[in-house]
């Protein structure tokens, strides 16, 4: 009989033993599969956030695309007016405010380059970050649902059924449990639990899964808030590249419009200058047709001088006097000859001032013909327009507009609150 009770107290302990075992097992994969269950959701809920980011930052990057071949342009125009500028006539061919102002704007149109080339490649970086975390934390999701499928696998009588032996021990079809601690409970340091419930090595493992995956979600979560800035950045940049621009080439357009009514100006003055030297040259060649008349026409008085001089040279000598006649033919001669040479003076000077007339005529028109072609080029500059000169925006617009998700600008976007789930996390 004494056997007979030791065995049944054996079975006794063993039952007892056997039931606080089993119990603790279904404890912990009870435990285990809410801890997953909530490390799932995290995931889907920054895995759903992150596919949000990269749609925006794809569409932030494609903005920034759109303004770099938008600007090509009217690098292009800036280039081609140069370029026309060099072939201005020699006397035309200066370093005015228009030039001045063409060459501004196109250090102005590289600077503003060089900024959108530079904010495309930090988008193009941070879309590879952020496509790296996103394909991290779907190969973890992936992990944890799979652990968390085999899990149920042990304690689901349906699944079990499926998948095992029905001879298992009727244990395993006791219904589900409550754990006693809440999720992720490893990961708060419980000073007043014991020893062998605070720290064991199954405990510090399933923390420092659990750690790796709240890191991987910091990041990710990291990694957006850098997107957002990068938002704010790039509408930023747009706006004051629009502007930049916008002000370069009302400036330039304001030059070359002044230009253009300056060198007319010019030219209607070298025009006024031209008909008023053209009326001279006609005036002194009537005059000198008049003089060279005279001069020609004073030549039959000396003729008839002379021949009365020699006809009176045939007198006898007691005539051959000088008297008052002799006097007269004398002074007439002196006469004449004094107003020919006066003549002939007035009309050498006459033909130099004539030639002077012609070389200023020939300067001027010289001149009125480089002013005709400074004008035609400069015109030809002007009639170079730039499309996005009519609404000053270079194909820019503010990161947000005519956006499915995150319709709005970055802006707000850095106020928007995160609508996926943060992280529960508690404290360490």
């Amino acid at each position: 009989s004494a056997h007979m009770v030791a065995g049944l107290l054996t079975v006794r302990s063993t039952n007892s033993e056997h039931g606080k075992q089993r119990d603790a097992v279904h404890s912990m994969f009870a435990k285990k599969i809410l801890n997953t269950q909530e490390l799932c959701q995290l995931l889907s809920s920054r895995i759903h956030s992150v596919k949000k980011t990269i749609q925006h930052t794809e569409w932030s990057r494609g903005k920034l695309r759109d303004a770099i071949e938008g600007i090509k342009e009217p690098i292009n125009v800036c280039k081609t007016r140069l370029e026309l500028r060099q072939t201005l006539p020699r006397r035309e061919k200066v370093s005015d405010a228009f030039q001045d102002a063409l060459l501004q704007e196109e250090r102005d149109l590289q600077a503003t380059k060089r900024k959108l080339v530079t904010a495309l490649g930090d988008s193009d970086n941070l879309l590879r970050m952020l496509t790296t975390k996103l394909q991290e934390l779907e190969m973890d999701l992936r992990d944890k649902k799979h652990s968390q499928k085999l899990d149920h696998m042990c304690i689901d009588k349906k699944v079990r059924d499926l998948h095992m032996p029905t001879t298992l021990d009727k244990c395993y079809s006791r219904g589900s449990a409550t754990p006693a601690e809440p999720a992720l409970a490893e990961l708060v340091s419980d000073a007043s639990a014991p020893a062998s419930a605070r720290e064991t090595i199954g405990r510090s493992k399933e923390r420092n899964r659990q750690s790796d995956t709240m890191h991987n979600l910091e990041q990710a979560l990291a990694a957006e808030d850098t997107a957002k800035h990068r938002w704010a950045e790039t509408s930023l940049l747009l706006e004051v590249c629009q502007k930049t621009i916008a002000k370069a080439a009302q400036f330039t357009q304001a030059e070359m419009a002044a230009k253009v009514e300056h060198t007319e100006v010019l030219r209607q003055e070298l025009l006024k200058q031209q008909r008023a030297t053209n009326h001279k040259a006609e005036d002194l060649k009537k005059y000198l047709g008049l003089t060279t008349d005279k001069l020609q026409a004073i030549e039959k008085p000396l003729s008839c001088n002379a021949t009365r001089e020699r006809i009176r040279g045939g007198r006898t000598p007691r005539e051959d006097i000088a008297d008052q006649v002799s006097e007269a033919l004398t002074q007439q001669l002196h006469a004449l000859k004094g107003k020919k040479m006066q003549l002939e003076t007035q009309t050498i000077a006459m033909h130099d001032t004539l030639r002077d007339l012609h070389s200023t005529q020939r300067s001027l028109q010289e001149d009125i013909a480089d002013k005709d072609r400074a004008i035609a080029i400069e015109r030809q500059c002007a009639s170079l327009r730039k499309e996005a000169h009519g609404t000053h925006s270079f194909g820019f617009s503010k990161v947000g507009q005519g956006q499915r998700h995150f319709a709005d600008t970055a802006a707000s976007m850095m106020r928007h609150a995160d609508r996926s789930p943060q992280l529960n996390r508690p404290g360490r």
